[in-house]
């Protein structure tokens, strides 16, 4: 009896769905591909590896006195009218959408981190959400470290480095961003208790 089973892959970082159909026998269960596929899976898996760690990697790392900027912070520093069509002074679900669209998955966060305390529980399930892929908490880390860096209602850019005139703004941004990681981590811890039993 032939078992058929459908792959479905969503590569996010390509924006495009990738889907293969794999045969299983009950004799034989091995998978050939051809030498074209297998090179493509190669290719692509060395681009989803460099695509994790960015969206791992936050924009501004601090390491005593010295700064260091992801190839976004670089854009947002170098980049002036790109830097203006990062930041709005209000977000909304569009908007979030538009960048997801994009495969601009860390701006997206940072969209919904500043939106986030309207419809907090929405918004913390939809964070959440990513944790079956990469961790969830670091991509809210992340995007706070690159995004809240550069917003012009928080900082000045002066020599390439930001400068921050409105602390109070980042500390709020900062507060949340510790309190969506504090759920992460509850929801986590939840659904260990939920497999224990």
């Amino acid at each position: 009896m032939n078992k058929v089973i459908y792959i479905a892959v969503i590569c996010l970082g390509l924006n495009m769905p990738i889907f293969g159909q794999v045969k299983i026998t009950d004799k034989d269960e091995q998978v050939t591909l051809s030498a074209k596929q297998a090179e493509f899976l190669d290719k692509n898996e060395e681009y989803m590896k460099e695509w994790l760690k960015e969206l791992q990697t936050p924009g501004v790392s601090v390491d005593k006195d010295k700064m260091t900027f992801n190839k976004e912070a670089q854009r947002l520093i170098n980049d002036v009218a790109y830097r203006n069509s990062v930041y709005k002074d209000i977000y909304t679900y569009d908007d979030v959408k538009v960048s997801l669209a994009a495969g601009e998955y860390i701006k997206a966060i940072w969209q919904l981190l500043t939106i986030y305390p309207e419809r907090k529980e929405h918004i913390l399930q939809y964070i959440y959400a990513y944790d079956k892929v990469i961790p969830s908490d670091e991509l809210v880390v992340n995007a706070f470290y690159t995004y809240a860096f550069f917003d012009p209602r928080i900082t000045t850019i002066e020599n390439g480095k930001p400068n921050i005139y409105r602390p109070d703004i980042f500390e709020d941004y900062l507060r949340r961003t510790k309190e969506i990681v504090s759920y992460i981590n509850y929801f986590r811890e939840q659904e260990v208790k939920k497999v224990q039993n």
